[in-house]
C-alpha cells in the first residue's frame, strides 16, 4: 500500500498543473485541497495554477467554502508571482479583498517590490547542488556537492575566515554574514554571485547592525532575516532584516528570549526560531509575523536542542539533531503547521551537533557536525534516513545551501 501511495504522489507531483485544472479538483474536500497545495512541482507558473485552483474551488461552493479561503491562500507563494499578476488578477479578486489576512499578505509582497526586492522564479532543474561554506576549522573553504552524482567540486574561498557564520541564497547570490575570526566577532558581509561565469566573493556590502556569531538566518518575502547569536560572550535576542536590492539593514523586534546555536526557518509567511541556548539548551519555539511585528511562542519541541539544524518542507518544520548537556543525539522531530503538534521522525544514522541541512527536490540533506564526516539524507516518501557519502573533511557549523 505504501508503494502505491508513493507512486500516486509522484504522479500527481509530475502532473500537478493538470490536476489543479481538472474538474475533479473542484470535488475535493478541504484536506485533499491542502494536500495538493503542499506538493512541490518543477512545472513553470505552478503558483499561478495554485492560485486559480483555490479561487475556482472556493467559488464552486462559496457559501460553505469561503471560510477556508484565507487558509488556502497562505499556501500560495506570492513571491513567485509576477507583479503584473498580483496587480491585475489577485488584487481585483473579491475573495482576496474581503479577507484582511489575504490583503495583508498581498500588500506585504507588493510593498517589498516597491522597496526593490526581486520576484523569485524557480526554473526546472534548479537547486540540484548544495554549497557547503566554512565550518569551524576550515572557515574559508567552500565546496559544492552534486546530489545526482555524489561528487564534490571546489569553489572560490571566502575573503575572510569566518567561524560560526550564517548564509542565505538570494536568487543565486550567496550572502555570507557575521561569524568570528581570531576571537573577534564580525558583522561584515560578503557575497558570491553564482550567476557570474567566474564568481568571486565580493566584500563591498553593508555590514549588519550588530556583530553576531552562532546566530541564524533565513529568507522571507524577499528579505534576509538574522536572529540572535553571541556578541562579546553575551547571548542576543536582537534581530535584523536586510533588503538585498536596497542594500539596507533594519532592526526588527527582539525575540522573547536570547538565543544562540539555534535555528531559524520561514514557512507560510512567518519566521520560526527553534531551540538553541539561553543559559541552557532549550526546547522553546517562537514565531514572528512581519505584519504584526511580534514574536509569539508556539508549542515547544519534545526535546531540548542546542546546536540543532532545521528546514521547512511540505508544511512541516523539522528539528534535526543537537545537544543537551553533554549528550549529542541523532533524533529528529517535526512540527505540523496545520495541527500545531510535534511528532517524532526516524532518527538519523549518526549523532549530529552543529550540523547543517537544506532541501533539494523534496529531500532533506544533512552535513557535518562534531565528529561527523558523513552525509545523509531523508526522504519523507520513504520515511527513512540513508547514508550518501563522506564529506571532504569534518565541518562543524558549516553553512549549507541548495543552489
Amino acid at each position: 500500500m505504501c508503494e502505491l501511495v508513493q507512486a500516486a504522489e509522484t504522479f500527481i507531483s509530475k502532473n500537478l498543473g493538470a490536476v489543479l485544472k481538472s474538474a475533479d479538483f473542484l470535488q475535493f474536500d478541504i484536506d485533499d485541497v491542502k494536500y495538493m497545495l503542499k506538493l512541490e512541482s518543477d512545472e513553470e507558473l505552478i503558483d499561478e495554477d495554485k492560485y486559480r485552483s483555490v479561487i475556482s474551488w472556493t467559488k464552486h461552493g462559496v457559501c460553505d467554502r469561503k471560510e477556508h479561503f484565507s487558509d488556502l491562500f497562505c499556501f500560495i507563494q506570492l513571491d513567485y508571482l509576477s507583479s503584473e499578476f498580483l496587480n491585475d488578477v489577485v488584487r481585483k479578486e473579491e475573495l482576496v479583498c474581503n479577507s484582511l489576512e489575504c490583503m495583508n499578505l498581498l500588500v506585504m509582497s507588493l510593498s517589498s517590490r516597491l522597496c526593490g526586492a526581486q520576484v523569485f522564479r524557480k526554473s526546472k532543474g534548479q537547486f540540484d547542488k548544495i554549497l557547503i561554506i566554512g565550518g569551524d576549522g576550515c572557515e574559508q573553504s567552500v565546496v559544492k556537492f552534486h546530489t545526482k552524482t555524489n561528487q564534490w567540486s571546489k569553489m572560490p574561498d571566502t575573503n575572510i575566515a569566518r567561524g560560526y557564520a550564517s548564509a542565505v541564497n538570494y536568487n543565486q547570490q550567496i550572502l555570507l554574514m557575521g561569524g568570528s575570526k581570531d576571537n573577534t566577532y564580525l558583522n561584515s558581509v560578503e557575497m558570491l554571485d553564482l550567476n557570474d561565469e567566474n564568481p568571486k566573493w565580493d566584500s563591498n556590502l553593508p555590514s549588519m547592525g550588530e556583530k553576531r556569531f552562532t546566530f541564524a538566518s533565513t529568507l522571507l518575502n524577499g528579505l534576509v532575516y538574522c536572529a540572535g547569536g553571541m556578541n562579546d560572550n553575551v547571548c542576543l535576542s536582537s534581530c535584523e532584516s536586510y533588503n538585498p536590492e536596497g542594500k539596507k539593514w533594519s532592526s526588527i523586534r527582539n525575540m522573547n528570549i536570547s538565543r544562540s546555536h539555534h535555528a531559524l526557518v520561514s514557512a507560510r509567511g512567518l519566521l520560526y526560531a527553534l531551540g538553541g541556548h539561553d543559559g541552557n539548551a532549550t526546547n522553546t519555539v517562537e514565531c514572528y509575523d512581519p505584519r504584526s511585528r511580534k514574536w509569539e511562542y508556539i508549542p515547544p519541541m519534545k526535546t531540548h536542542r542546542l546546536g540543532l539544524t532545521s528546514v521547512a518542507l511540505n508544511n512541516e518544520i523539522y528539528a534535526i539533531g543537537g545537544l543537551a548537556g553533554s549528550n549529542r543525539f541523532p533524533s529528529v522531530e517535526k512540527y505540523n503547521l496545520d495541527t500545531k503538534t510535534w511528532i517524532d521522525v526516524p532518527s538519523m544514522n549518526e549523532k549530529r551537533y552543529s550540523g547543517s541541512a537544506c532541501v533539494v527536490d523534496g529531500v532533506i540533506w544533512v552535513f557535518g557536525g562534531v565528529g561527523a564526516k558523513t552525509v545523509e539524507f531523508y526522504d519523507p516518501a520513504t520515511n527513512k534516513w540513508q547514508a550518501s557519502t563522506n564529506m571532504d573533511r569534518e565541518r562543524q557549523f558549516p553553512c549549507v545551501l541548495s543552489v
